[in-house]
């Protein structure tokens, strides 16, 4: 059973009661929301997501400058 606390004039928390399936649903909900929330990706704007573009392209043109990490990278490609 899930309690949760909230503010009162006479205690500062009291606790409420929650029914098990009732805060399995609540739950739930928020998972589906928060999933929902953070999928969504905003469009770059189109000088920023070049910027990217070539940063990706530069990082793939220079040497490591840990050379053991650049053998691991290479092999998990």
């Amino acid at each position: 059973m899930l309690a949760l606390s909230y503010p009162n004039e006479a205690s500062y928390a009291q606790r409420i009661n929650i029914d098990p399936k009732l805060s399995r649903a609540i739950v739930q909900e928020i998972g589906e929301r928060l999933r929902a929330f953070l999928k969504e990706e905003p469009e770059l704007p189109g000088s920023l997501r070049a910027q990217i573009d070539r940063l990706r392209e530069l990082e793939e043109q220079s040497p490591s400058i840990i050379p053991s990490a650049e053998r691991w990278d290479k092999l998990h490609r």
